[in-house]
């Protein structure tokens, strides 16, 4: 009996917890609620403080956006130093030819890339100094060097931050993909098409290949093959200007009969509009067709 009992009152300690749980349950933790954190200096959060924070505030699309207003307005007013300062520029690159030229190529890349010259100037300098064969040449070289430096600016500055931007926009962002996101043929196109007209501003061509992330290899392609033409133009000018014996811009003008001045204007800017034009047309179908595939 002894035994007996002595189980029932192993058996009840062990049960006894379970059934006074069951009976009387435990009330529940209460949490203490922790009031928000104050500013140390006891001030309110500053609405830029909170944009930052939602992170609707992108440091790196405000600097992508300054550096597109710098890349659009600086070089056209820079370049017009270069046509002012024709004569001494060509002299000293003319005074050892051979290095003038890598010098000449050297510059053009540094400064096409770094939006700091515009290319137009810089392709009419080379063909003022080393004619039209070896103007055109350093002039491709010079701009594609720049295209490579511009598209690599373009990558360390806006990051995927305008990628992101135009994710949220629905109208952007089919555009980007029908530019920068078909196939390779039609990318390629696109970026050729895109270098082809003369109002196409060199430097923030590169910040938008570089922020919407088209291939490096294929920009750097495509980028020599769509300048070429307006490029040719440019050199062409200037080559035809310098065999006339003229030293700078104005002896050109002086020296050169008004009808012969002006026709000469004339059709180059008409050869270059009718380049532009026709890049334009062929990308709006090639756009069109994209955003059509896409719908």
């Amino acid at each position: 009996m002894q035994d007996g009992a002595c189980c029932r009152t192993l058996q009840g300690m062990s049960e006894g917890p379970s059934a006074r749980d069951d009976a009387e349950p435990a009330p529940d933790a209460v949490t203490p609620k922790v009031p928000p954190t104050a500013p140390p200096d006891g001030g309110s959060v500053s609405s830029d403080e909170t944009q930052s924070a939602s992170g609707s505030k992108d440091p790196r699309l405000v600097a992508s956006g300054v550096l597109g207003a710098l890349w659009i307005s600086f070089p056209p007013l820079a370049g017009l130093y270069i046509l002012y300062d024709l004569a001494n520029i060509a002299e000293f690159l003319r005074k050892d030819p051979e290095h003038g030229f890598w010098a000449y190529v050297a510059v053009f890349a540094l400064s096409a890339g770094l939006g700091l010259l515009p290319t137009y100037s810089q392709s009419f300098l080379g063909g003022w100094v080393f004619g039209m064969k070896f103007g055109l040449l350093g002039a491709i070289m010079g701009f594609t060097g720049g295209a490579a430096i511009g598209y690599m600016c373009a990558r360390l500055v806006t990051g995927s931050s305008v990628d992101r931007w135009i994710d949220g926009h629905r109208k952007g962002k089919v555009i980007r993909d029908a530019l920068a996101r078909g196939s390779l043929v039609r990318t390629f196109a696109v970026v050729t098409l895109l270098r082809l007209p003369p109002s196409s501003p060199f430097a923030l061509t590169n910040l938008a290949l570089g922020a919407t992330r088209v291939p490096f290899w294929l920009a750097m392609l495509a980028t020599p093959i769509g300048m070429l033409p307006r490029t040719a133009v440019v050199c062409f000018l200037a080559a035809t200007a310098v065999s006339s014996g003229a030293t700078d811009i104005a002896k050109v003008y002086k020296e050169t009969p008004m009808w012969a001045f002006v026709g000469g204007i004339a059709v180059s800017v008409g050869a270059i509009a009718l380049i532009g034009w026709m890049a334009e047309r062929a990308l709006a179908q090639l756009v069109g067709k994209g955003r059509g595939g896409r719908a």
